[in-house]
């Protein structure tokens, strides 16, 4: 998937060694977006996760779907600071399943053994009582962490700044994970 192609969200994560990071994000409909977000240093950025993961299991409406038909993570994070309490990202919308997965599939420990970690991903989606992502196989799972490595290598080359640009497209996202996976 060509990041030039208009259909899809196009995302630039930008790392700058000593400051705070940002996400540039151009919708599939072309309206932007911005946040920042505190540096993970050599890991990878939280959203990137995200993304990989919703990609991967085929999630049109976790975060990256939600961000594409126009949600605003640093306005709906702040709203939520200042609100606190159990609703207080019902900017995202009433039925935030698949947002709960994605949260919970991108928390799962993904530097540990790919046989380890579907029991692991069902008792994430288990406890934030969500159903688990079809395809969670072994197999899956080492294309997953394939890709966040190949990901993770890229962002800590990125010294002392500069931006590793992936697209996701909510209306068929594992294509989105092909693009990463080649």
């Amino acid at each position: 998937m060509p990041a030039s192609d208009p259909a899809v969200l196009r995302a630039a994560f930008v790392r700058t060694v000593g400051e705070r990071d940002r996400i540039h994000v151009t919708r599939s409909d072309g309206s932007e977006a911005s946040w920042p977000f505190p540096t993970y240093g050599d890991r990878l950025p939280h959203d990137l996760v995200h993304l990989v993961v919703e990609a991967a299991f085929g999630l049109s409406r976790g975060f990256w779907g939600r961000v594409d038909e126009g949600a605003d993570p640093r306005r709906i994070g702040d709203q939520a600071n200042r609100a606190g309490g159990a609703d207080k990202y019902a900017a995202y919308g009433p039925d935030q399943r698949e947002l709960v997965l994605a949260e919970a599939l991108a928390n799962a420990p993904w530097a540990g053994d790919a046989e380890d970690l579907p029991p692991q991903i069902a008792a994430a989606c288990e406890a934030a009582a969500v159903e688990p992502p079809a395809g969670v196989s072994p197999e899956r799972i080492r294309a997953v962490k394939d890709v966040l490595a190949g990901l993770a290598a890229r962002w800590r080359s990125l010294d002392p700044k500069g931006a590793l640009h992936v697209s996701f497209d909510r209306s068929a996202p594992r294509r989105s994970f092909d693009a990463l996976s080649s």
